[in-house]
C-alpha cells in the first residue's frame, strides 16, 4: 500500500528521483522508512506517482516511480475566497481548513477595518500558508494544492467581478440575497469568488464599490460569524450546492 502522501513542486521527466530538503526530512525522520517502503508522490497538478524508497543518505532519499497517473479528486467549481485576515492562528485554521475542502484560490485582503496589517511581512506569511496548503492537500488527498495568492488592497480586488460568473460579498445589508436564492439564479456557475470582511464588517463605501463592480451581496446565516467560519461555511455550502448530482 502506498499510504503516505509527500509532494513534488515539479513534475518528475525520469523514474529515479531525490528527495532532499522538507521531504526528505519527513520521509527520514517522521515517517522513519527504509529501503523498499512505499511512498505516494504528488505534484499539486493534479497527478500522482507510486514510488518506493531505494535508497537513503544523511540529509536526502532516492525513490523509484513504478507508475504515474493522473487522478482528479478537484471539485467541479472554481471557489476563491478572499478574506480580511483574522487575528492570531485563525489564519492558519482558515487556510487549512478551506485547503482541505478543495478551494482553488485563496486570497488574503485589506479593509478600512482589518484588524489584523501584514504589508510588512506579507511576502514571509504568503510563504508560510503556502505550506500549510500543501500540507493540507497531503492530509486529505488532493492531488492539487491551493493557490495562496498576494495581500490585495479591497479596491484592487473589487476591479476583478468580471473575470467571475458568481461574484459575491458576504455581509448583512437589508438587501443581501441569501446563498440558496443566489444559487437559483445561477445555477451553472463555474468560476466564484466570496469575499469575508473583517470584524468590525465592510464600511459602507466598501460595499457600494463592490456592488457598483458587479458583486452581489450574500447572507450566509442568521448568525455574526468569524472570518475563519464565515469563509469555511460559505466554501462547504458552495461546494454543496454546485456539486455533482
Amino acid at each position: 500500500m502506498h499510504q503516505d502522501r509527500f509532494y513534488l513542486s515539479y513534475t518528475p521527466e525520469t523514474q529515479e528521483i531525490w528527495l532532499d530538503n522538507g521531504e526528505a526530512h519527513h520521509v527520514l525522520h517522521v515517517k522513519r522508512a527504509k529501503p523498499g517502503t512505499k511512498i505516494t508522490l504528488f505534484d499539486g497538478r493534479g497527478f500522482e506517482y507510486l514510488a518506493h524508497v531505494t535508497e537513503i543518505l544523511r540529509d536526502k532519499v532516492k525513490v523509484f516511480i513504478e507508475q504515474s497517473r493522473a487522478v482528479d479528486r478537484e471539485s467541479p467549481v472554481d471557489i476563491t475566497i478572499a478574506f480580511s485576515i483574522p487575528k492570531g492562528k485563525h489564519a492558519a485554521f482558515l487556510i487549512q481548513k478551506c485547503s482541505e475542502l478543495g478551494i482553488k484560490t485563496l486570497i488574503p485582503i485589506f479593509c478600512r477595518r482589518s484588524v489584523v496589517d501584514i504589508r510588512d511581512t506579507a511576502g514571509e506569511k504568503s510563504e508560510r500558508w503556502s505550506k500549510l496548503a500543501i500540507e493540507a492537500s497531503k492530509q486529505c488527498k488532493r492531488n492539487c494544492v491551493t493557490q495562496i495568492e498576494n495581500l490585495m488592497p479591497f479596491a484592487d480586488l473589487v476591479k476583478n467581478a468580471c473575470h467571475y460568473d458568481l461574484p459575491l460579498i458576504a455581509c448583512t445589508e437589508p438587501h443581501a440575497k441569501t446563498l440558496k436564492h443566489l444559487v437559483r439564479e445561477y445555477p451553472a456557475a463555474k468560476k466564484i469568488i466570496c469575499i469575508i470582511g473583517p470584524e468590525g464588517g465592510f464600511a459602507e463605501n466598501e460595499i457600494r464599490a463592490a456592488e457598483e463592480a458587479g458583486f452581489m451581496p450574500v447572507v450566509i446565516g442568521n448568525s455574526t460569524l468569524r472570518v475563519e467560519t464565515a469563509a469555511i461555511a460559505i466554501s462547504s455550502m458552495l461546494l454543496y450546492a454546485y456539486s455533482d448530482g
